[in-house]
This record gives C-alpha cells, sequence and structure tokens, in this order.
C-alpha cells in the first residue's frame, strides 16, 4: 500500500504546477514545489510543525533543543500563515508535497540528522524517504486524530509507516494506538515572540472559538459585573469578517486588533476581534480568565489549554476535552458542561489565583523529550547524494580535461605552501591560509588570482577590493602581506624580489605552473563529496587528488570516513571549527560584547550566507532583516546608500569579506571569524617547523 501511494503520487507529478490555481495554495507556491533556497547547513535538525497550533508545540521543542545542541534547526509548515510566525527556527519554510521527487530533492539538500514530526502529521512519501535516506523519523507529541484514523483504515499503510517511526503519544489514547510512553501535553511555555497587546482593566479571552461558543461567550461577558474586555480570537481565520459584522449587527462597540497600529486598546471598547496570528499565546499574561474554544463542539473536542495554564490564566471550557483530554485532566480547571452556566464559571475563574505549576510541569516534559532525542540523532549530516544525477555524462568530458591538466613544473626562489579544495567554492581556503601565514615566521606572503579585482595580468601588492579581490583586501586590511595575479607564478616572484621569504598560494591545489614545497587540502565536512563532479555537482578535482595533500584540513566536523582511503600514510589531518572572535568598525577591532542596543539588519555575499546568519544567531542577535547575495557581489552605488541609510537607526552587520568591498569608514559592523582547531594543532605546528618555517 505504501509503494502503491507513492507510485500514485509520482504518476501526479505534472500536474502538480496546476494547483497554483488554487488560491490558498498560491502563496509560497515555488517552496511547496520544493524551488526553495536552503538556508540551513546540512545536519540540521528537521522539525515540521503544521499550522499555528503545532507552530506553538514546536516553538517549546526548538526552544529545549537549542539549549543542548548547537545544531541549525529547519522548520517547515503547511500553512502559509504559520510560516509567518517565528518560532525561532534558523529557517521556516512551506513543505513541499508529498512527492517522492520533490521531498526526495529536498531531503537531499537538507541532510537532516533527525526528522521531527509535530503531533500527527504523517505524510507517507516523506517518511519513506526519510527512511531510505537512513533519516531517523521522529512523531513528537502524538495525537490521534481523524487524519489519522483515515489513515489507519488503508490496508497496510498504518503498519507501513509505523515501521519507520519513534512513536512519542500524547496521551494513552495516542500510546495505545502507536505504542510509547504518553508525554503529556508539550504546549505549556509556548510563548509568542510578538508584543503584548495593552488594555486597562480586565479582560476575559475566548481562545480558538467557534460559532457556536461565541454568541454564549459574549452573553456571559454582558452579565459580568464589572464587564471586562472580550478578546475574541476565532479559530478559523477565513471567518475574521462574518464575526466583525455579526459583532457590529449586535451593537458591540469593537476593534479588529488589525487596526491597532500602537497596540492599544482604547477607552470604551467592550471587544478586541484578534484578527492577527501567532498573538494570542502572548495574551494570556494580562489576562483574567481564558475560556478554550472547541469544548463545546463535539466534533472539534477541545483545543489545548496548556499556553492559558503556562502563565497562570485560569482556564474555563466545555464538556468535550477528547482531543486534549490528558491536558486538561492535569489543570485545576473549570468546567462549564453547559453553555447557560457561562456566567457562573468565569466568575469563578477571574477570582482565582495565577499559578505556575503547569509551567513548571511543561518545561519538564519538554527536557524530558529532548533526553528521548539527543540519543535518536546521527552522528553526522545523512549520507551525500548526486545534486544534479541526470548530468553525468557531461561530467566525463570535465573529468578528462582535468586529468590532461599539466603538472607544476616550475618552482619558485622561495618555498611555497598551497592550500586549495577539490570544491569549486565554500570550503573555506581564506581563513586557512591567513591562519598560516600569521604563524609562519620570516615574511610571509599570501598569493591568489584575486576574485573579482579589475581586469589586468599584472601584479599587484596593495590598493582596494577592485584592485586586489575582496578575500585578499581582507587580509590585507588585517596587516598581511598580499600579491594578486592571474599567474600565481609571476606573483610569487614578484613577492620574492620585494622580500618575501615564504609564500601561501590561496586556492593553489589546481595551479598547473608551479611546484609546491606543501600541499593542504581543505575539506567540508558538511560536503565532502559537492554533489558529485562538475556539471553533477561542484566538485572539481577527483578524491584521488587528495593523495597529494601533506596535510588535510577538515572544518565543520570530523573527516568523512569516505575520504580516508585517498589519504597518504603520514599526512597531518586537522580538524577546525569556527568562532565569531570580534567586531571590525572602521579598523578598529571591538569585543563581541560590544554592540550598541539597537536594531540591526545584516547582509551577507559568501558562499554560505546561512553560516554567517547562524554566528549571529548564536550571540543572540536576531536582525528584523537578512539579505544574501551571491559569492563576492559587487556592492553597487545603490547598495551603498541603502546601507547609509540603515545606519541612520539600525546596525548594519555584515561579513569581514563583505566589508572588504565597502569602504573603511562606512560605519557598519563587521564580524570576524576565526578558526579554532580541535585536533592536529600540535602536528601542524611541528611540520611546519621541521620544514624551517616555524622557529
Amino acid at each position: 500500500m505504501l509503494l502503491l501511494f507513492q507510485l500514485f503520487s509520482l504518476l501526479a507529478t505534472p500536474f502538480l504546477p496546476l494547483l497554483v490555481l488554487l488560491p490558498r495554495l498560491r502563496v509560497g507556491f515555488l517552496e511547496r514545489l520544493g524551488m526553495a533556497k536552503i538556508g540551513v547547513e546540512p545536519g540540521a535538525i528537521w522539525i515540521h510543525a503544521a499550522s499555528l497550533g503545532e507552530g506553538r508545540l514546536a516553538a517549546n521543542l526548538i526552544s529545549g533543543l537549542q539549549e543542548r545542541l548547537d545544531l541549525p534547526i529547519l522548520r517547515t509548515c503547511s500553512s502559509a500563515t504559520a510560516r509567518n510566525v517565528d518560532v525561532g527556527a534558523d529557517q521556516t519554510l512551506l513543505l513541499p508535497f508529498d512527492n517522492p521527487l520533490l521531498l526526495g530533492r529536498m531531503l537531499d539538500r537538507v541532510r537532516p540528522r533527525i526528522l521531527i514530526l509535530v503531533e500527527a502529521e504523517l505524510w507517507p512519501c516523506l517518511i519513506a524517504a526519510a527512511a531510505r535516506r537512513q533519516v531517523p523519523v521522529v512523531v513528537v507529541g502524538a495525537r490521534v486524530g481523524q487524519g489519522l484514523r483515515r489513515l489507519a483504515q488503508l490496508p497496510g499503510l498504518w503498519a507501513a509507516l509505523r515501521r519507520n517511526l519513534v512513536w512519542m503519544p500524547v496521551d494513552a489514547e495516542a500510546a495505545a494506538f502507536g505504542g510509547g510512553e504518553p508525554t503529556g501535553d508539550l504546549k505549556a511555555n509556548a510563548q509568542s515572540p510578538t508584543a503584548p497587546l495593552r488594555w486597562k482593566g480586565d479582560a476575559v479571552i475566548g481562545a480558538c472559538t467557534y460559532v457556536e461558543e461565541e454568541g454564549p461567550l459574549l452573553e456571559a461577558v454582558r452579565k459580568l459585573n464589572p464587564r471586562p474586555l472580550l478578546v475574541l480570537a476565532p479559530r478559523e481565520s477565513d471567518r475574521f469578517g462574518t464575526v466583525a459584522a455579526w459583532l457590529q449587527q449586535q451593537g458591540e462597540n469593537f476593534v479588529r486588533r488589525s487596526s491597532l497600529a500602537d497596540g492599544r486598546v482604547p477607552p470604551g471598547v467592550q471587544v478586541l476581534l484578534l484578527d492577527s496570528f501567532g498573538e494570542l499565546g502572548s495574551l494570556y499574561v494580562n489576562a483574567k480568565a481564558a475560556f478554550i474554544g472547541g469544548t463545546f463542539v463535539a466534533r472539534v473536542g477541545g483545543h489545548s489549554p496548556m499556553e492559558a495554564a503556562a502563565v497562570g490564566c485560569p482556564v474555563v471550557h466545555g464538556p468535550h476535552t477528547r482531543t486534549n483530554a490528558a491536558a486538561f485532566d492535569a489543570l485545576d480547571s473549570f468546567l462549564c458542561l453547559d453553555p447557560d452556566d457561562l456566567v457562573e464559571s468565569l466568575t469563578e475563574a477571574m477570582a482565582a489565583p495565577r499559578s505556575n505549576s503547569a509551567a513548571i510541569q511543561g518545561q519538564d516534559r519538554i527536557d524530558r523529550v529532548v533526553d528521548r532525542l539527543v540519543p535518536l540523532l546521527r552522528p553526522s549530516a545523512a549520507p551525500e547524494r548526486w545534486l544534479r544525477p541526470l548530468l553525468w555524462p557531461l561530467s566525463l568530458f570535465w573529468s578528462l580535461a582535468t586529468a590532461l591538466r599539466p603538472r607544476p613544473l616550475t618552482r619558485a626562489r622561495i618555498p611555497v605552501i598551497s592550500v586549495g579544495s577539490l570544491l569549486a567554492g565554500g570550503a573555506g581556503k581564506t581563513p586557512v591560509a591567513a591562519w598560516l601565514a600569521e604563524r609562519l615566521t620570516g615574511q610571509p606572503v599570501v598569493v591568489s588570482r584575486g576574485y573579482g579585482r579589475r581586469r589586468g595580468s599584472d601584479v599587484r601588492t596593495n590598493g582596494e577590493a577592485k584592485d586586489l579581490g575582496d578575500e585578499l583586501c581582507m587580509l590585507a586590511r588585517r596587516g598581511l602581506r598580499v600579491a594578486s595575479a592571474p599567474d600565481r607564478r609571476l606573483a610569487v616572484e614578484r613577492a620574492a624580489s620585494e622580500g618575501a621569504t615564504i609564500a601561501v598560494l590561496d586556492d593553489g591545489l589546481q595551479v598547473g605552473a608551479l611546484a609546491r614545497d606543501l600541499e593542504v587540502v581543505v575539506v567540508d565536512a558538511r560536503w565532502p563529496g559537492g554533489g558529485g563532479p562538475i556539471p553533477v555537482g561542484e566538485r572539481r578535482l577527483p578524491w584521488s587528488w587528495l593523495g597529494k595533500a601533506d596535510v588535510v584540513w577538515v572544518n565543520h566536523g570530523p573527516l568523512p570516513d569516505v575520504l580516508r582511503p585517498y589519504l597518504k600514510k603520514d599526512v597531518v589531518v586537522v580538524e577546525a571549527r569556527y568562532r565569531a572572535a570580534a567586531w571590525l568598525r572602521r579598523g578598529q577591532k571591538l569585543p563581541l560584547d560590544s554592540l550598541p542596543k539597537r536594531p540591526s539588519v545584516a547582509m551577507a555575499g559568501i558562499a554560505r550566507p546561512e553560516g554567517f546568519f547562524r554566528q549571529l544567531r548564536r550571540l543572540g542577535i536576531r536582525p528584523v532583516r537578512s539579505w544574501a547575495y551571491p559569492d563576492h557581489h559587487n556592492f553597487t552605488w545603490m547598495d551603498l546608500q541603502s546601507i547609509e541609510a540603515w545606519l541612520d537607526d539600525h546596525l548594519v552587520l555584515l561579513t569581514e569579506k563583505d566589508a572588504a568591498r565597502l569602504p573603511r569608514d562606512l560605519g557598519a559592523h563587521a564580524l570576524v571569524v576565526e578558526p579554532e582547531l580541535v585536533s592536529g594543532e600540535e602536528e601542524l605546528l611541528r611540520l611546519l617547523q621541521s620544514r624551517g618555517w616555524r622557529s
């Protein structure tokens, strides 16, 4: 049955673009086709939380995981509304349609350590594709809803899916359905990041209400003395206009949240219609009581009360609580069996003291779930797959050209250390070249062809980014000697004639005109194969070239096992990670904690911009806007004007490489990131010392 499901989904692939005709699916349609740019590094935690409700649980889970693990987190959702609510993930995208091709491609790009499905969002093609890629799939807060019951009625499908799932049920009913130990409701403490609205006096919240409940709730609030403000949050967003018309018909003095620019509810307003998203969770802290919607509607079975309970807001509910039975049973709430009794229940609730016991229990539950999740994570990213497998025939021409490339023949007057990579870019060669140059004795020079410099074959040893290339300009601003030329042999000779005693070739592995005295090959552990040879992927040289390496410098993780057979026996293996070291502003280095308390914007024009944005999040910085430009982006006059405009009332944060392409006195803050060697440093320094390049 699972194979048939995937087959039918596969046959439907050509017709998926027609779904753009449905207005509900039009927003983010390219994301639904799996064509979004992935903004997290391989090895991320992937959490799928379909809508706003599941997103509140995901916010708790993400917070708990981030406290325990230093890993990027991707959150996907099914609702365009939910996508716009920040739950703390590094990136939020719409989940592609449940299609083997679309989801397989996304899994190959994300290569997660684990896939976490919140509640009962079971997509057969997604689960099967993850299982084929050895990605653990966990259902957290699993519930038994109508969708799961329908799925279980298909012969053999549930059994096939269950074999690939770790089931963490929310209550005894879900445990009986799929096994596992109940976790309890995990939505406590799921606070919205949105600043709360402000009002004077008492307020009662009608949370996630339906048409059957709104009339009785309004009548009950009218009878309370003194009458509190009613904050009415309908469950279905397409009813906002209908509810507003109904309130007007009822003669209520009401206001829609969307009309309050400053968040202040005017005096005399009787009903606040909450027609916004992601804000409800932040309002319970200032409410005297909350009525939980769906509890007077048998088909719904009640929504979760844990957000209100987490901040001690007294909870009122009707008799239908089966969907969140465990959560309601754990609360000292106010049960109202009949809508006519709402006045009495609300009166008692508003007089009741607040309690934080639910928040403590909720955090304890999250901690226990995180304890169970951590051992399930893969130790590294899921295995690489070819990015564009249909282009394999063309890769043969590239491999042939590489094999025919001439070998180094000319030896320079000074020793030459080559720092290169098998990939076309983004492995982190320049930081390695800088690290070496800073530790060599004598007069080292960093030599590069100067990507992005203005045309010309001459050798340049000073100037700005347009003269040297942005990477050499960045190193020159650090105080290192540099030389830029398309012909690296000429650049080394020129530097030697001007007093340089040793040359470090940045991106020198494939340079065929110059002999090397030490070969350093840089590997990014997250993309060791680059998704295949060019044009299938980004690998420009075969793995066999690793046999030339005297030093293999591995960034962002241990040496991948797939590369070990290609190494020489006496090779030195270095493992490094990268840490933020300082801010650079107008040529002056500043401590990391020296940023003024102002809103910020961020921009990055490097090969892997997601790494820079993640560094900012590690520092506790969440820019109000972020831009990712192509690598070596040439900032235009219009870009410069825009940056200067932002500087009026924001901090502008960029990478050190981007800052090299901008005026020194601009006033932006550039993040200085330096390698931190985890292993192999002593062996590398001894090797340099044995060659006489380090005292």
